[in-house]
């Protein structure tokens, strides 16, 4: 639930402390064939585990949480962490975007060394990570009706590790012309732009992973998102 710090924000943050995804109602879910998901650990170590087949179709599984209502056009933060059990060949995304996890949607692609759009145009902003890509880095990627906005590739100290705790997160600022990138909390990337880089749409933060040509765990640790509170 939210809490009203005594900031005057907004956080919610979801820490999967639970048994069973059914004890989570806040948070949605995506499966499809050839993905599957648990609670594993459980108690104060709980993960939530996407667990990708080796295909190689882009099918996704994700989790989000469960409603598109953090709005931009105020400061818009998340972080998630997680961990890999693979670094082969697998694609996931963690960031904002305009749909919460109930589709078989691409967010993007970097296969060509360059942030492209999937196969759902979307309003969203975040850390994308591609093996598919000749420079297999992260990119701190955005899109804004449907038209990239921001493709910068990370260098390779950044990159992930098998099975080590790896914290990925962005901010918007409310003129949205503005964003931030961090992994383990460093500000690896930040963006002054004179046009808006999102538009004012609804957004949810969350972690996307795909199908690639190589089963790998994602196992998503926390995710956490805050904003203002509003005034009005």
């Amino acid at each position: 639930m939210a809490i009203d710090t005594r900031f005057g924000l907004v956080e919610k943050m979801e820490d999967f402390l639970v048994t069973a995804i059914g004890d989570l109602p806040e948070i949605d879910v995506q499966s499809v064939t050839g993905v599957t998901n648990a609670i594993v650990a459980g108690g104060a170590d709980g993960r939530f585990r996407l667990e990708i087949a080796a295909t190689d179709d882009d099918d996704v599984g994700a989790v989000t949480f469960g409603a598109v209502n953090w709005t931009a056009g105020v400061d818009l933060y998340m972080q998630a962490r997680i961990f890999l059990s693979s670094i082969t060949d697998n694609k996931y995304f963690v960031g904002f975007a305009d749909q919460i996890a109930t589709g078989d949607d691409v967010i993007f692609d970097a296969a060509a060394d360059a942030v492209t759009l999937g196969t759902d145009p979307v309003d969203a902003f975040g850390i994308l990570f591609d093996n598919d890509a000749t420079t297999k880095n992260f990119w701190c990627c955005a899109a804004k009706t449907n038209v990239v906005t921001l493709n910068k590739v990370l260098g390779a100290r950044f990159n992930p590790a098998i099975d080590t705790a790896l914290t990925l997160g962005c901010h918007v600022s409310a003129d949205r012309k503005a964003m931030e990138f961090y992994i383990n909390g460093e500000t690896v990337h930040r963006v002054d732009s004179t046009t808006t880089l999102i538009a004012a749409v609804d957004l949810c933060p969350g972690v996307w992973a795909y199908e690639q040509g190589t089963a790998f765990n994602l196992d998503v640790d926390l995710i956490y998102g805050c904003k203002p509170r509003s005034t009005a």
